[in-house]
């Protein structure tokens, strides 16, 4: 499960992201609606520490990786083949007599095997067996060492909220770390990257699909430039609601946004069509006025019936699905305005429709 908010740390000296981790997590925990903060290597427990001189198991015959293996076989023991039971696949394993040592001079007496073959030699021999304190376990990404602070949230606090409190500090202290410790953000915030921008890699395939099917529709380009200019217009209201509901912009919002762009090209589309429609019965300048009049009612009440529609979703969706039902219901009502008054204005201009305007008591005719 990802957890809401993770800052990873990176480097190749343990003791020194130890260290930062340390400061990192306090600055966590001053965050307000952080909570229940860790990292993800855990306490530290007691640990048996072999380290193998390398003159001494030259001598000896024997290399580092015959020390692991002979460890392994011992403590843990290693497969060798299987032995079937019938239906059942039964794993044999070769494990030292010696499988139980758990104190530095057990480990001491386990003799080291050549896996070349050879005589074997007491491990003391090659290697130094200390008991001292470590962390539970040591997790690498990208074959650099990175140990994780990681928190849960309060409800109403988002991870994006928190990272945008962080970055700054983090950018400040990264100047003073060690040349080759960094930091990178993952968790909720990373998981929402990845993912819009995998949908964001495919969306060039989709609005040109959109653009053939109204191009082959219409048969016309200028038609379908009008109707997708007012999607990009439709975001104003997205923007307003997630500003004044105080709303973050993540994945959810995304996808609310892509769902909006569909509703506003089909009002957009029934209005454009509609134009065309009463310009078979009378001018131009009158066709665009009264598609406008007649398609009123329908778009206001679709975009009123939509919105009513996602406003439990709005008010009982919690972080993730209320962001998109604010993104749909404030974009649906700007679209409604940008329909209705856009659209013929963009209907006007590029379709070269020309409107008779009044001065000083005579008529002049204008482009517009």
């Amino acid at each position: 499960m990802t957890v809401p908010l993770s800052v990873r740390l990176s480097g190749d000296d343990e003791a020194t992201l130890r260290r930062i981790a340390e400061e990192v997590r306090q600055a966590v925990v001053e965050v307000p609606g952080t909570r229940n903060v860790r990292d993800d290597w855990g306490e530290w427990i007691k640990r048996l520490r072999i380290d193998v001189d390398p003159a001494r198991a030259l001598r000896a015959g024997v290399t580092e990786r015959d020390v692991a293996l002979s460890l392994q076989t011992a403590l843990s023991g290693m497969t060798v083949g299987t032995f079937r039971d019938g239906d059942t696949l039964v794993p044999i394993q070769l494990r030292n007599e010696r499988g139980e040592a758990r104190t530095p001079d057990d480990l001491e007496g386990i003799t080291v095997m050549p896996v070349g073959g050879g005589v074997g030699v007491p491990l003391a021999q090659v290697a130094e067996v200390e008991l001292d304190w470590g962390p539970a376990r040591i997790l690498r990404r990208d074959r650099f060492r990175t140990i994780a602070v990681e928190a849960e949230l309060a409800p109403g606090v988002t991870a994006a909220g928190v990272v945008g409190e962080l970055r700054p500090w983090l950018e400040d202290q990264q100047a003073n770390w060690p040349d080759g410790v960094f930091f990178e953000f993952g968790g909720e915030v990373e998981s929402s990257r990845v993912a819009t921008a995998s949908i964001a890699e495919k969306l060039p395939i989709g609005a040109l699909v959109i653009l053939l099917l109204l191009v082959v529709q219409f048969n016309s380009l200028r038609r379908p430039l009008i109707i997708l200019a007012t999607i990009p217009l439709s975001l104003i209201g997205v923007i307003f609601g997630l500003t004044i509901t105080g709303s973050h912009f993540g994945i959810m919002t995304f996808l609310g946004v892509v769902a909006l762009a569909g509703i506003v090209i089909n009002n957009a589309i029934v209005l454009i069509d509609r134009i065309d429609l009463e310009r078979e019965n009378g001018s131009p300048q009158e066709a665009i006025l009264e598609a406008g009049r007649r398609r009123l009612r329908p778009v206001l009440m679709s975009t009123l019936t939509t919105s009513g529609g996602l406003l439990p979703l709005w008010l009982g969706g919690g972080l993730l699905w209320a962001p998109m039902a604010i993104a749909i219901i404030f974009g649906l009502l700007a679209a409604a305005l940008i329909t209705l008054c856009v659209v013929p204005v963009l209907y006007s201009l590029l379709m070269r429709v020309p409107f008779e305007t009044r001065r000083d008591g005579e008529a002049s005719t204008v482009s517009r």
